[in-house]
């Protein structure tokens, strides 16, 4: 038998990943995992410490790189948001660039606590999208804190080598099938495959997206060339003054919660957040990328007493249907609805509650 596992965002160090996998028994001899486990990594592999960025670098690409010494079948990856901004908005971008740009960054951090937020994107506006092509200077300053053109080359050599997908299916222990995705898929999404909701199908032209994508980058990547990789119009990267969105970057929200800028939210060309009632109905999909102090704060109303009652969780479940409500766990199958299951369990935390999300065991 086999047994099979989704890992939550592994933006954690190396030690924390492997304590993980240790608690549900899956490690091996000699530090491998075992040869009846079989794990898909949903994505995020980078950028999990933005207090100790060298340290978060060299982790990342420890942890990247243990995942992908495995065999393809046994250890299958998700592209993360954070793993496609290195071929994206850091596709041309230096360590010498990203020093400078990380220092201004902060530099306008600081602005931001004394002088007020205006204050802060107004330099970034005269001072920090003039000279770096990247988003905004808070990614610079947090969200990809640990970038490197080592793990840049890593993740190019891991997109050539196919080893890196946008979906994956497979079953949970009850018998239902699911789609596996970094950020979730939307009706958006499928109105631009021109798929039905199932799995399969959206799958496979999810993958074929990214083949294509590939492909036109494989002969400037063989030859050194780093061109951004582009998967639109169904995800955005992220562009100087502009975060990503689409795909790869959005998340579940309510948009009637206090304080929701929808136009810049829920933009239809660039969508950062997306509503639960968007969610394919009869569609179960596992999802990390939002872990549940944001899922709180996201969807406000929608969490149940038990969700907003613990401050930390890992496994939970947002479920549309004639209610929408988001919780903990997993829920048994219901027609009719949509299920998001997202599994972010913020494993870099040292009081996490990561879980590993069981599927189907295969005989």
């Amino acid at each position: 038998m086999v047994m099979s596992y989704v890992l939550g965002d592994p933006q954690a160090s190396f030690a924390a990943v492997l304590a993980l996998l240790s608690r549900y028994d899956l490690i091996g001899a000699g530090g491998r995992l075992r040869g009846d486990a079989r794990l898909i990594s949903i994505g995020d592999h980078f950028d999990y410490d933005l207090r100790a960025p060298e340290v978060s670098a060299r982790e990342g690409l420890a942890v990247l790189r243990w995942l992908a010494s495995h065999p393809a079948d046994q250890v299958m990856l998700v592209l993360g948001n954070h793993d496609a901004a290195r071929v994206i908005e850091l596709a041309r971008i230096s360590d010498a660039t990203f020093a400078a740009a990380r220092a201004l960054a902060l530099d306008l951090e600081q602005t931001k606590q004394t002088q007020g937020r205006a204050a802060a994107k107004a330099r970034e506006g005269a001072e920090f999208l003039p000279q770096f092509p990247i988003s905004t200077y808070g990614l610079a300053a947090r969200d990809y804190a640990s970038f490197t053109t080592e793990q840049r080359d890593l993740v190019v050599e891991l997109l050539l080598a196919g080893r890196f997908h946008l979906a994956l299916t497979g079953a949970l222990p009850d018998g239902r099938e699911v789609l596996v995705t970094h950020a979730g898929v939307t009706e958006r999404e499928l109105a631009l495959l021109g798929v039905a909701a199932q799995p399969q199908p959206i799958a496979a032209a999810l993958e074929q997206l990214l083949a294509t994508a590939i492909d036109k980058r494989r002969g400037d990547w063989q030859r050194g060339t780093i061109t951004p990789l582009s998967l639109e119009p169904v995800s955005q990267g992220g562009s100087p003054g502009e975060e990503a969105g689409g795909l790869l970057a959005h998340r579940p929200s309510n948009p009637e919660r206090d304080g929701a800028d929808l136009a810049w939210e829920f933009d239809p060309e660039r969508p950062r957040r997306f509503g639960p009632r968007e969610l394919p109905r009869g569609l179960t999909q596992i999802a990390g990328h939002t872990n549940h102090a944001m899922c709180l704060r996201e969807l406000a109303a929608w969490a149940t007493p038990a969700a907003r009652a613990e401050p930390r969780a890992g496994i939970r479940t947002l479920r549309a249907g004639a209610a929408i409500t988001y919780d903990l766990g997993v829920p048994p199958a219901a027609d009719g609805v949509a299920d998001l299951i997202l599994i972010d369990g913020e494993l870099r935390d040292p009081d996490n509650r990561a879980e590993l999300l069981e599927l189907r065991t295969e005989t």
